[in-house]
């Protein structure tokens, strides 16, 4: 499901500016982007997101200011042991060997690693600010997805209502159905045997023959349930795309079976709707917790 929280707050000279997006993702995958000197919250951040949001994939963007436009990303300390090395290093060979000359600040500050920029370490209060943030930006992503998640319900269930509608279409076919399949056999048996009645203990043992290989009763009854089943998870409230996509593959099965079984055209047409209502369906549910 998509989003967007944007989050920016204060603490004394520190400002603290989050955003996160979301797109949709089956599993849940939270990609963090914080400053050097963060890197130690970026587990923390990674499990607010996953408490909070079941599903999607989630880009978080943290950065760190001071009030007057400053990076407090790192600092340039100096390495003191080292230079003390490098002059001593000087002074000795200097003596040793009997040179004119001295090390001057210059020389010295051009040498690798003598000064070094090193992430600045975040405080405590720091860290509350940066949390504070994240859980304010994630408010609104979550915001957000609720009101895209109210369209979604009422897309779904439609699309559900309208499988429960061709579904009872199916049920009242199946004696039409039969009786159809009685009449047109008795017509061929008379067309066959020049005129002479087919026997009706023979007839009807024949229909009940297609009786048995045509029944959909159990599928129906199972279709049904699945249906009531989807429509109770779609209202509650909690994580439930992937027990609906489960549910979904189990109305599928049972919608597959109905149409190998049936010889009815109008049967036939009512699957083919199910299973293109039930394609959109599926597309659906990859925006759903």
């Amino acid at each position: 499901m998509t989003g967007f929280g944007r989050s920016e707050q204060q603490n004394g000279n520190v400002s603290c500016k989050v955003e996160i997006r979301s797109v949709n993702n089956r599993f849940i995958e939270v990609k963090t982007r914080l400053p050097k000197n963060l890197s130690a919250l970026e587990i923390t951040v990674q499990k607010l997101v996953k408490r909070i949001c079941a599903r999607g994939s989630f880009d978080v963007s943290i950065s760190i200011d001071t009030t007057n436009g400053g990076e407090t990303d790192c600092e340039l300390v100096p390495n003191l042991g080292l230079a003390a090395q490098y002059v001593q290093a000087a002074d000795q060979i200097q003596k040793e060997f009997g040179l004119q000359g001295s090390l001057d600040i210059n020389s010295l500050l051009s040498i690798r690693d003598v000064v070094k920029f090193q992430p600045v370490e975040v405080d405590e209060s720091q860290s509350e600010i940066i949390l504070q943030s994240v859980e304010t930006a994630l408010g609104a992503l979550t915001q957000m997805r609720e009101t895209e998640g109210k369209s979604l319900h009422q897309d779904v269930l439609g699309r559900i209502e309208s499988i429960e509608k061709i579904l009872e279409t199916v049920k009242t076919r199946q004696p039409e159905i039969l009786q159809e399949y009685q009449t047109r056999l008795g017509e061929k048996v008379k067309i066959l045997n020049e005129g002479v009645d087919l026997d009706p203990a023979r007839l009807a043992q024949e229909v009940a023959v297609m009786a048995d290989r045509c029944d959909v009763s159990e599928e129906t009854t199972r279709l049904a349930c699945h249906l009531e089943q989807f429509k109770v998870l779609l209202d509650k409230d909690e994580p439930i795309g992937r027990k609906l996509e489960f549910i979904t593959q189990e109305i599928n099965r049972e919608v597959n079976t109905i149409g190998s079984k049936t010889t009815d055209s109008e049967v036939s047409g009512g699957v083919i709707e199910i299973k293109s209502l039930l394609e959109k369906i599926r597309e659906q549910l990859a925006n759903i917790e």
